[in-house]
């Protein structure tokens, strides 16, 4: 019984603490565009790619395989 007396409050602080959290990610905008970011990852792999390939042929240029 003794347990519950402890585990309720600690169970109240624990959600309080998610809900301000949540309160204060959504007032800074951290929920405002939710498509860019999965968009932006492909962008970023083509520029990787390119960047690979510049570099394969600078190697070889050099006499290095």
């Amino acid at each position: 019984m003794n347990i519950i007396l402890f585990m309720i409050p600690l169970a109240l602080i624990f959600a309080g603490s998610f809900v301000a959290a949540f309160l204060w990610a959504s007032s800074k905008g951290q929920f405002d565009d939710l498509e860019t970011p999965a968009l932006r990852i492909l962008i970023d792999d083509k520029n990787n790619n390119t960047k690979k390939n510049d570099e394969s042929n600078e190697g070889s240029k050099c006499g290095v395989t």
